[in-house]
């Protein structure tokens, strides 16, 4: 581990050498930043059992150390009889220095070439990047997955085999009107993982993968958008397979067959996303569409959602010289693609949001939004009471009116939010059926001169549960009350406080009970770079249930120096 400490910082230091000299005279080869905290407290609790040490102390620092070219290396600490940790950045170490229009990669990166080829997997190894005029040319290399093997001491551990794979991206134009191609082939090494598996589930087989695709954003007469991602993988999950022949029969074979080995394990899988946008002054309408074949996988991404087709469309508008804004999209999603589930699954999104600001101290904004789920038999018939249709509706309502002078300003807020599901299967809709709303009404105000602030917000919330659920005469559940805060700073702005209060009343199942919540805290700067923090914090509950019924109070002093 100090070899491997002593090898980055060696690494780091000679970049930071060759950056130096292109360093002005004035400039510093590199800073260091951080802070030193120490604290002590408190702790008590009544009525359940302690969830913190009774007088907790200790240290934390961290440190951070910039170097040229906008690299930096935190490292922070903590050390105290609740626990100690200590974090540095050499575990996975990486560089990525650029150079006008050079970009050079070492260590573990993640590097995007398009979304179904290389997409931020993380990798140790190295590549370079470079974009010359309207020239895009890119490549990396290394591992991308370590070998792994579980053993009787560890049986927990997921194995895996040592994987290693390159990508290579050749394209033209600038970086938001371009097309590129992209090419990337990775493998399994069945020599790397030593062992057998301690239990059938984590027997695995060694795998590979090519994938070729395009990725392109095209502006086209200044006003249309073209975007378009595709690929096809050949992903092998088993290279201990019997070999096919594959003479000839695919596109993809005919190119790039000297780099595939068809197997009996082998699937040859597309994806594509596409959209279609008019941008212009009035507003924008974009149409977009997605198809991702069930399994399609590559090596050069962690997760896919595969087996989907979609469509939808975006549209805004820009009203009132640009005082009023309306913008909605509404989308179809569809699983099932091979025909080879049990049953299909379908959903609509739809969204609708508006937004108006007649005057900079008034405006409001209007949201609303409907998801609906539904299901379709698939090689199965569906039985009625396991049949999934339902309709999930959410529809928000925020106002704000400010009062502005040169020494107070006041902001009033008004909240409303409301959400539903209807469960179009009445066979099911007892049990999952539901509704909720909630209102939140705000005050808010600023001395600007003083430095006095004061909040006071007043909520409401109740939740319709199912009917299926017994209650005792009321269905609702309640929950409501204000909250009130303040701020306030002393001394030429040198001490700063501030305290809060809450109180939240419930009412569920025929049971009310209340939540309140105390905390005050106070910061005073010593010199310039110290500062002394004092906090206390009460917590009473008393919910109506009795595991629920408890108090706590804790109180805290801390120092702190920064550098």
């Amino acid at each position: 581990m100090r070899r491997t400490i002593y090898q980055c910082l060696l690494m780091v230091f000679g970049l930071a050498s060759v950056h130096a000299q292109e360093q002005k005279p004035n400039q510093r080869l590199f800073s260091v930043s951080g802070g030193l905290n120490a604290y002590a407290g408190f702790y008590t609790s009544n009525g359940i059992a302690a969830r913190n040490q009774s007088s907790p102390f200790g240290l934390s620092g961290a440190v951070t150390v910039n170097l040229p070219g906008g690299l930096s290396l935190p490292f922070s600490a903590v050390l105290g009889n609740q626990g100690s940790s200590f974090r540095q950045p050499f575990n996975q170490f990486g560089v990525s220095p650029t150079y006008k229009w050079a970009t050079v990669h070492a260590g573990y990166r993640n590097v995007s070439f398009s979304p179904f080829t290389l997409s931020g997997h993380t990798f140790l190894g190295g590549g370079v990047e470079l974009n010359p005029g309207k020239l895009r040319v890119g490549a990396v290399y290394g591992r991308f997955n370590k070998a792994a093997s579980s053993t009787i001491a560890d049986p927990n551990l997921i194995p895996s085999f040592k994987r290693t794979g390159y990508a290579v991206k050749l394209g033209y134009g600038k970086a938001n009107n371009y097309i590129d191609l992209v090419m990337l082939r990775a493998q399994d090494d069945t020599t790397s993982m030593a062992g057998i598996p301690v239990t059938p589930e984590q027997n695995i087989t060694p795998a590979e993968n090519l994938v070729v695709g395009i990725t392109s954003r095209l502006m086209l007469l200044k006003h249309f958008l073209v975007e378009v991602d595709a690929a096809a993988s050949s992903y092998t999950r088993d290279m201990q397979a019997t070999e096919v022949s594959a003479e000839g029969k695919n596109p993809l074979t005919k190119i790039f067959g000297k780099l595939i080995t068809p197997r009996l394990s082998t699937q040859l899988t597309q994806a594509t996303q596409a959209a279609l946008g008019y941008q212009a002054k009035w507003g924008s309408v974009k149409l977009q569409y997605k198809r991702i074949d069930p399994n399609f996988q590559t090596m050069g991404a962690y997760y896919f959602q595969s087996d989907i087709e979609s469509y939808a469309v975006a549209t805004s508008l820009n009203l009132l010289k640009g005082k009023a804004r309306i913008s909605g999209s509404y989308g179809r999603q569809f699983d099932n693609l091979a025909n080879n589930k049990n049953a299909g699954t379908g959903r609509s999104i739809g969204s609708l949001m508006m937004s108006i600001n007649p005057d900079p101290t008034f405006g409001f904004d209007i949201s609303l939004s409907n998801y609906g789920l539904s299901q379709k038999a698939g090689i199965r018939p569906l039985i009625d009471t396991l049949r999934i249709a339902q309709n999930n509706l959410s529809a928000t309502v925020n106002t704000r009116y400010s009062i502005l002078d040169t020494d107070l300003s006041h902001v009033f807020t008004l909240t409303a939010t409301h959400q539903q599901l209807s469960d179009l299967n009445e066979r099911t809709a007892a049990q999952t059926e539901n509704n909720n709303q909630n209102l939140n009404l705000g005050y808010f105000l600023q001395h600007n001169r003083s430095g006095l602030g004061a909040n006071l917000m007043l909520s409401y919330t109740q939740s319709g549960l199912p009917t299926a659920i017994p209650t005792e005469g009321n269905d609702k559940v309640k929950f409501y009350g204000p909250t009130l805060g303040m701020n306030y700073s002393f001394f030429k702005k040198k001490m700063t406080t501030s305290a809060n209060a809450s109180y939240l009343g419930n009412k569920q199942l025929g049971v009310t009970g209340k939540v309140m919540t105390v905390s005050a805290n106070a910061g005073y700067q010593i010199a310039k770079k110290q500062t002394l923090n004092l906090s206390l914090g009460y917590l009473n509950s008393n919910t109506g249930i009795q595991a629920e019924k408890f108090n706590e109070l804790r109180g805290n002093i801390g120092y702190g120096i920064s550098f």
